[in-house]
């Protein structure tokens, strides 16, 4: 497979009331096309600061981040927004979603940004919330569905445009356990079909369905776990087993 996104001595440092807080502390960092790569560690350690900045979503102190071989950094601001809009996808925690629009709407919007045929955006946003259970909440507010309705929505938006990689934070963080398995099942199918997935989480079942496993402490990753394609899900509960051993090697 090849480099999708390359991140090289990658240092994010924030100055609050004169003083230096390196975030990030020179990052090295390879995501392939079609790789599901999940990044744990504990609170603090850095993780949701190197999702937004290797997604261009915050900018780099130094170092640098490659995407589809695009220097990201030497991108304009509307050239940078252009290719989150068309090449990425992101979920997070915190489910965003504009209050005055409806469901249906808040997944078409990023479609109709990219000035596509109308008609096909929404034949896509429709099949999709088919496919995640929620076409029947197409017309309700966003107060009216459960979390989990409103994380297939997000996800539903996070593939409108078809993006080469989703950045998924916490994207099951403030889900039961059937809802979370639900997005989970959907994510992998998505990645399955060739999007790219890096994804923040303290959940080890969940990690433990990606095809790799990375610590990041003290702003720095510690450590990697090569776990391969699950290609069977009677074998989660013994990459579980092997992620969480290796998880308090590291002091988890």
């Amino acid at each position: 497979m090849e480099k999708l996104l390359s991140a090289e001595s990658l240092c994010k440092t924030y100055i609050l009331k004169g003083n230096s807080n390196n975030v990030l502390r020179g990052v090295d960092l390879d995501i392939s096309d079609g790789e599901f790569v999940c990044v744990m560690g504990p609170s603090g350690s850095g993780k949701s600061t190197l999702l937004y900045t290797v997604s261009g979503m915050d900018a780099m102190t130094s170092g640098k981040v490659l995407f589809g071989g695009r220097d990201i950094s030497a991108l304009s601001k509307k050239e940078l927004a252009k290719l989150r809009l068309n090449e990425m996808g992101f979920i997070f925690q915190q489910m965003y979603m504009l209050k005055k629009l409806c469901v249906l709407d808040n997944i078409l919007l990023p479609g109709f940004q990219t000035g596509g045929d109308r008609k096909q955006v929404k034949e896509r946003a429709e099949q999709l919330m088919r496919r995640l259970g929620i076409i029947d909440c197409a017309e309700r507010e966003i107060t009216e569905i459960s979390g989990g309705q409103l994380q297939r929505a997000c996800l539903c938006r996070a593939l409108i445009n078809a993006p080469k990689i989703i950045f998924a934070d916490e994207p099951t963080g403030a889900l039961n356990s059937k809802a979370a398995e639900e997005v989970m099942r959907e994510l992998t199918a998505a990645n399955r079909a060739g999007t790219a997935v890096l994804m923040i989480t303290h959940n080890v079942r969940v990690a433990a369905q990606s095809d790799r496993v990375l610590y990041l402490l003290d702003g720095d990753i510690q450590g990697e776990l090569q776990l391969g394609r699950l290609e069977n899900e009677a074998d989660l509960t013994k990459r579980e087993r092997t992620l969480n051993t290796w998880l308090m090697d590291r002091g988890w």
